[in-house]
Parts: structure tokens; sequence; C-alpha cells
């Protein structure tokens, strides 16, 4: 099924499952997603700019040219989607343990595509990031937070001001741009 120009309230997607579905220029906007979910489709240049997950699954779904930023992706289910092409400016990925409100635990992210995306301000919290590629990806002031960046590659990535705070950096892979960017976020200069 492809929608086209479609402006979607929360009663149309709350409590559905949506598959093989094509999204062209679509408004998800300012919804609540409670228990719905997402397979196998395709979101085209949509909008999804301050909704709630509260209860949301993706599974195979890409995301090219959609806005997603401003988004808390901690009650998402996230697998094998390709964020490429996309903007998730200002998200936050972390999934709290169950009945806590600051207890944090794993979030896997590690079947999912994030090159050449607009990450810019996003924050990752213990996330599984390890063999990822973030290749040409925009990074400036995101945050990396306990998070396995283990053999994970930020190659023609831009991390100016990015951190990274008590992660696992094992085989990590950054070109020189990015030693400089981070070097400079982090108070050295180059002589």
């Amino acid at each position: 099924m492809t929608y086209r120009k479609e402006i979607f309230r929360t009663e149309d997607v709350q409590g559905k499952d949506f598959s093989d579905a094509i999204f062209e220029s679509c408004r998800f906007s300012d919804l609540t997603f409670k228990f719905t979910n997402f397979n196998s489709c395709k979101f085209n240049s949509c909008d999804f700019s301050e909704s709630f997950f509260e209860s949301i699954g993706f599974s195979n779904c890409l995301f090219p040219g959609t806005k997603l930023s401003f988004l808390d992706f901690g009650s998402a289910s996230i697998l094998n989607c390709d964020f490429s092409g996309s903007v998730a400016e200002n998200c936050i990925f972390q999934k709290l343990k169950i009945g806590s409100k600051s207890e944090r635990r794993n979030f896997d992210l590690r079947s999912n595509n994030f090159e050449n995306a607009d990450l810019k301000g996003t924050v990752f919290v213990f996330c599984n990031l390890s063999g990822l590629s973030f290749r040409e990806t925009n990074l400036e002031s995101a945050v990396f937070e306990k998070c396995n960046l283990e053999k994970t590659n930020f190659t023609s990535a831009k991390i100016s001001s990015a951190g990274f705070n008590n992660c696992n950096i094992k085989e990590t892979y950054l070109d020189m741009n990015g030693f400089v960017d981070y070097g400079s976020s982090q108070g050295f200069s180059l002589k």
C-alpha cells in the first residue's frame, strides 16, 4: 500500500500494524504512537516532528529524507532499519529498565544503518553500536555515554564538539579530520 501526502492522526496509527507500506511525504507530527508496528516500510521525506513514542516498533524500515528530530527512541524497538539520508537531530537513544525512571539498560542498535544521516546533537546512552558505520554522518555536538563503540567506523563523519564519555573504544575508526575535530573539541591544539 502506498500513502502519499497524508496527514496522519493518533487514531490512524495507534494499535495498528503496517507492513510493506510506502509513505511518500506523509506527516506523522505531534502524534502519540502506542502499540504501533511498522515492518518493511519505506518513509520517503516524511515528518515525525514532536511525536511521542510510547510503544512502537520499526523493523526493516527505510527513512530517506525523513525528519525524525527531537524524538525519544527509548520506548521504540528498532531492528534492521536504514536511517541514511534522514534528519534525526537532538534525539535520544536509550532504554530504561522496566519500572525505573533513571536506571538504564543496554540498547542494541547494531543491526541498523546510520551512515550519511544528520544526527547533530543526538544522545546515545548505554547503546551497543559495535561494528556500526557512521561514515559521512553529522554527529556535531552528539553525545555517546557508556556505549560500546568497538570497531565502529566514524570516518568522514563530522564529530566536532561530540562527547565520548565512558565508552568502550577499541579498534574504533577515525580519519585525520576526525582526530583534529575531536582533539579541538577537547581543548587540544595542533602545533
